[in-house]
């Protein structure tokens, strides 16, 4: 439990202090990609190493998800525990519009959609 508290001190700290170099697109590719990570919802801690490496891959990406982080919004963590079922981050909420929503709970899980689809 202590090591996942440091690990976690010492990955906001390095998210905070060295940036993410993101992904280099088209002005029109990245417009498009924009509208597309609007509908994605991350649910995040800022304490969590799982979350910062997601937070950081979507950077990476060029994604911008709408991100909420579930310790200072309490109504982001109602959100996450009445939609998704389960109070634990990350998670990420896809809106896929008439196929309605997919939660996606394990940074696995996570990391290995936004590859495969981005």
């Amino acid at each position: 439990m202590l090591t996942r508290h440091l690990k976690a001190r010492a990955l906001n700290v390095v998210d905070r202090l060295v940036p993410v170099k993101p992904v280099n697109r088209s002005r029109e590719e990245q417009s498009k990609l924009d509208r597309e990570s609007r509908r994605m919802h991350l649910y995040y801690c800022r304490s969590c190493p799982s979350s910062i490496n997601v937070r950081r891959q979507c950077e990476k990406l060029g994604l911008r998800v709408v991100e909420k982080d579930v310790m200072r919004v309490n109504a982001y963590r109602n959100e996450l525990i009445h939609g998704g079922g389960a109070p634990k981050v990350p998670c990420l909420r896809v809106d896929n519009g008439e196929r309605g929503q997919q939660w996606l709970y394990s940074s696995d899980a996570i990391l290995e959609y936004l590859s495969k689809r981005f």
